[in-house]
């Protein structure tokens, strides 16, 4: 049984679970941010500062700390995804178009988090 480049342990198989594991691991990362958009999304108060005397309602205090959150954690995984899908198979001579169509899967442990109601 060979176990080289062309024998059963390499090729297209072997790249895609490759793919598919290291972007599932980038999703695990990118839960951090994603929840800190989430709630940015769903319990940010909506200030209208248009009246003429200003806003009427503060925002809370863990605010700056979940912005900066979703901008670093977001940053990061945005970071990971060019560095993993993009640079590494160039740099190595493979194809891109594995891993690129494996980003798909960063979001799915999110997904599956809030769907199983775990988040």
């Amino acid at each position: 049984m060979r176990t080289g480049r062309g024998g059963p342990g390499g090729g297209l198989g072997r790249a895609l679970s490759a793919a598919a594991f290291a972007n599932l691991l980038i999703g695990g990362v990118g839960i951090v941010p994603g929840l800190c958009v989430r709630w940015l999304l769903t319990r940010f108060p909506s200030v209208h500062c248009d009246g003429p005397f200003g806003c009427h309602r503060e925002t809370s205090d863990n605010a700056l700390g979940l912005i900066a959150g979703a901008v670093l954690g977001g940053g990061f995984v945005l970071g990971m995804v060019l560095v993993v899908d993009i640079l590494m198979p160039y740099q190595e001579g493979r194809p891109m178009g594995p891993w690129l169509s494996m980003t798909a899967l960063v979001p799915a442990p999110l997904l599956l988090g809030q769907a199983v109601g775990w988040f």
